[in-house]
């Protein structure tokens, strides 16, 4: 990813590498100073197409939504409501969580599956959402001697290459940045101290327990002690030191706490991702152990939540029969309604189903579990999901337009849209919505060229391709608005290799 990033940034501060760079909107004139917020958004968005495509990425549904929802509880008890923030999580047990330009925050698996509680998650993210309400990193930008493209550069690099460990940081070192890279690994201690401050008004404005952030440094200073002369990944982008401690330890003086009892969705994403953040079939076998052992020995924190750490360890060995005994055990479990749960259910239903009889009937569930749940995306997402593993393709493109005419958001809904399209042979209608897809990734160049592809594939009927053409038409005149911004000629010919980098 280290590489990559260093293009992407070179691309968004208006550098001219060559071939696929100079086919990049940009971000216009940086000022000598700092970031505008709309330059720091665009920023964000072309770092996020990167992050995107890394392995590490992970688009679990379940747990994103979960994450985000929780996110905008915080972001509501900010003074940041008016930043587009996306939360989103990398596949990695280390412990760390990191802010990007823009309002995009990442956060690592290891943080929830390790987390002592929601308000110590909570405290983690009020942290980075302070990073983002104060401007650190355009903060940090200013203050830099080298030049803006180079500074911004380092930073980023710094930012992702320090969670990857070494073979990102030597890569990072290749660009002849070795000095500033070091400078730049970490917010400073004002920086973090002035997060804390403002993730702690947040995380007591939006009646989390205050106490779970002090505990969490305690924790991280203890993990130093025993790591020694190797810092936990979180202590390697966010300084810690006795006074950090001491000043959030004294801010609960002054404030009355509470008790926050975890909600049934944090403690299944908390299993759900002790399954996922290993992807071997080891890692599963291994999480079935884990589990296994919490139930027979009575000491899972939540048996609800083993049971369904369980359940999704055992579908992804094949186990589909038992899987289902352990869901319908969790379901038993809960009191109140979860679409986390309902759809584990659903999935090993159908995976268990022996006939077309009972397919129809985990089908039946998962439409009624979709109905039940209007607001959430990953039971409509897995409802069109089973409609394309039984065929119904044709079925699968009505519901999903349904859900986009109530979000057109979602790149998850235009990605499902071009997989039942491809299905049905329909080339345009699957380029079109690719296309669609990438744009809410911000790849546009990845969607110039998908669309470029709907054209030529020419099998829709007169109103789509005209819809095709608008679409086309509009964008590159995006991208010329973007060039003339930056001071770029435009070249007259926009289709070369644009986006192939992205495809």
């Amino acid at each position: 990813m280290a590489r990559c990033l260093i293009l992407t940034v070179a691309l968004a501060v208006g550098l001219r590498p060559p071939a696929v760079a100079q086919e990049l909107p940009t971000l216009g004139e940086v000022g000598d100073e700092s970031l505008s917020p709309n330059q720091e958004r665009r920023l964000g968005e072309q770092v996020m197409v990167e992050v995107r495509q890394d392995p590490s990425y992970l688009p679990d549904p379940d747990a994103t939504e979960f994450l985000n929802r929780l996110g905008y509880e915080l972001v509501a008890a900010s003074q940041s409501r008016h930043i587009d923030f996306e939360f989103f999580l990398i596949r990695d047990p280390m412990i760390n969580a990191f802010a990007l330009p823009g309002g995009f925050i990442g956060v690592h698996t290891g943080t929830i599956v390790t987390a002592q509680g929601e308000s110590e998650l909570a405290s983690v993210m009020a942290h980075e959402i302070g990073h983002v309400q104060q401007r650190h990193i355009a903060r940090m930008i200013a203050k830099q001697k080298e030049s803006m493209a180079i500074a911004i550069g380092s930073i980023l690099l710094a930012l992702l290459a320090s969670r990857a460990g070494g073979q990102a940081a030597e890569a990072s070192l290749a660009v002849g940045q070795a000095a500033a890279l070091q400078r730049q690994l970490s917010f400073s201690r004002d920086n973090e101290r002035e997060a804390d401050r403002v993730g702690f008004d947040i995380l007591v404005n939006a009646g989390f327990d205050p106490r779970a952030m002090a505990a969490f440094f305690v924790r991280m200073q203890n993990g130093m002690r025993i790591y020694e002369s190797i810092a936990p990944a979180y202590l390697r982008t966010h300084p810690l030191d006795v006074e950090r401690i001491s000043d959030i330890q004294g801010r609960l003086r002054g404030v009355r706490t509470h008790q926050h009892a975890d909600s049934l969705d944090f403690e299944l994403v908390r299993a759900r991702l002790r399954v996922l953040q290993d992807d071997s079939a080891q890692g599963a076998a291994d999480a079935q152990t884990y589990f296994s052992d919490q139930i027979r020995n009575h000491t899972a924190a939540s048996e609800l939540a083993a049971y369904y750490g369980l359940a999704l360890a055992q579908l992804k060995l094949k186990q589909a029969r038992a899987a289902l005994d352990s869901a319908l055990t969790a379901r038993r479990s809960t009191q109140g309604p979860s679409a986390i749960l309902d759809k584990v259910v659903n999935e090993a239903s159908f995976q268990a189903a022996r006939d077309d009889n009972e397919r129809e009937a985990a089908l039946k569930s998962a439409r009624e579990t979709a109905a039940r749940f209007p607001l959430s995306r990953l039971t409509a997402i897995e409802y069109a999901d089973l409609l394309q593993r039984m065929g119904r393709n044709r079925q699968a493109v009505d519901y999903l337009r349904e859900q986009l005419a109530l979000t057109h958001s979602d790149p998850r809904y235009f990605q499902m849209l071009a997989v039942s399209h491809a299905a049905l042979q329909q080339k345009t209608l699957q380029h079109q919505a690719t296309a669609e897809m990438y744009l809410l990734q911000g790849a546009v160049p990845a969607a110039v060229e998908q669309l470029k592809l709907a054209r030529s594939a020419a099998d829709a009927d007169f109103y789509t391709m005209s819809e095709v053409d608008a679409r086309l038409r509009w964008l590159n005149g995006q991208i010329q608005e973007a060039r003339k911004a930056s001071g770029k000629r435009s070249s007259p010919d926009d289709d070369g290799e644009k986006g192939k980098k992205l495809r």
